[in-house]
């Protein structure tokens, strides 16, 4: 039996929101799900030239709920169509978020517009997920680069996340991430809440990472292990910008092929920040002129499976198919890791240097 579960991604603005519906495509998609990602329908309308500045908050209101209605009845149809038994739907803000811009009885007639009541609009969604914005607790990463329709200042962030707050206060499964970890750990923290709503704990904590051989007969083992999949990623490294290190990403599985960017930097807290953004074809093969040619590309391979209720990834890169790096999932319960027995670990290289992204596209070797 087929089971759909909508998910409301809400926050003031420069939140996470892009950030999480990226990795969400790849989290998700590995343990079995197929993803649907409804983007934000204001910024859409306002990218598209249709703005309060040209028709006022009210009318373009009015707009954002017609759009968002129309969207999320597409997104739904497309969920019940498409093959896989479990479907996700992220929704990059809901309706109730329409009422933050224009207040309640002024919402309340937008909605009879659509002949839609108020108390109907929390039975649309599973589940509400609050990013508080970086303008609350973590203002010097506060950016307008990742939006192009973000004009809000960081004080005009703040009451927009408040009102978020109050519009979605009744709904029954809300979730509201802060900003008292580092970005990373919050990107962590979301994606957890998701799977403790889907029933399954939380699986993402950390990751151990293995360097182990490979041949024919530990990848047909793999095939035999619980929501197996398989992909195939290429990554570039594009010219370090303004301090930030930059790099995209080609991943085709199922016949199915998603781009996207990602950038990191360090604060002065040696805090990383690392925001990743779903990319175009026609995007991807803009910044495949920003490469930098000092650093190698990496193609590899990656095998996804569960093993023991332990989410593992194997990445196979095409330099040295002999070998791979596995990753496990450690348990937030304490739970020991136990790696199948067909697998030969070489050694752990959780915490070295030379066997993450980076430094394998400079070495091209393990």
């Amino acid at each position: 039996m087929k089971t759909i579960k909508r998910i409301v991604l809400t926050g003031g603005p420069c939140s996470g929101k892009t950030t999480f519906t990226s990795r969400a495509r790849q989290v998700f998609a590995e343990r079995g799900y197929r993803v649907i990602i409804d983007n934000e329908s204001a910024t859409d309308l306002i990218t598209g030239g249709i703005s309060p500045a040209t028709m006022g908050m009210y009318e373009f209101q009015k707009y954002c709920v017609a759009l968002q209605l129309k969207k999320e009845e597409l997104c739904y149809q497309a969920a019940q169509e498409i093959s896989g038994d479990k479907v996700l739907i992220f929704i990059d803000r809901g309706i109730f978020d329409d009422m933050a811009y224009v207040g309640e009885e002024a919402f309340k007639e937008i909605l009879k517009n659509f002949d839609i009541k108020i108390e109907e609009l929390n039975d649309r969604y599973d589940m509400v997920v609050h990013l508080v914005t970086a303008a609350k607790g973590k203002e010097e990463a506060y950016t307008y680069a990742n939006n192009a329709a973000r004009y809000e200042t960081i004080d005009q962030a703040r009451a927009m996340d408040d009102m978020a707050l109050t519009s979605w206060d009744s709904h029954p499964n809300r979730v509201i991430i802060g900003n008292e970890n580092e970005f990373e750990v919050k990107m962590i923290n979301a994606i957890q809440s998701v799977f403790q709503f889907l029933g399954y704990g939380t699986p993402v904590e950390k990751f151990n990472k293995y360097l182990i051989n490979v041949n024919v007969d530990v990848i047909n083992k793999f095939t035999q292990e619980d929501n197996y999949s398989t992909s195939f990623i290429v990554q570039h490294y594009l010219v370090p910008e303004n301090g930030y290190q930059r790099w995209i990403r080609k991943r085709t599985s199922n016949d199915v092929t998603m781009y996207s960017y990602s950038e990191a930097n360090y604060l002065q807290t040696n805090e990383r920040i690392k925001v990743d953004r779903v990319l175009t074809e026609k995007q991807y093969k803009d910044y495949m002129r920003e490469i930098d040619t000092e650093m190698n590309p990496l193609e590899k391979t990656r095998y996804a499976f569960i093993h023991n209720g332990l989410f593992f990834k194997l990445d196979v890169f095409s330099f040295d198919t002999s070998k791979g790096i596995l990753s496990v999932d450690v348990p937030a319960d304490g739970r020991e890791i136990t790696i199948p027995d067909y697998i030969e670990v070489l050694k752990d290289v959780t915490d070295d240097l030379d066997y993450k992204s980076y430094y394998l596209a400079k070495s091209n070797k393990y």
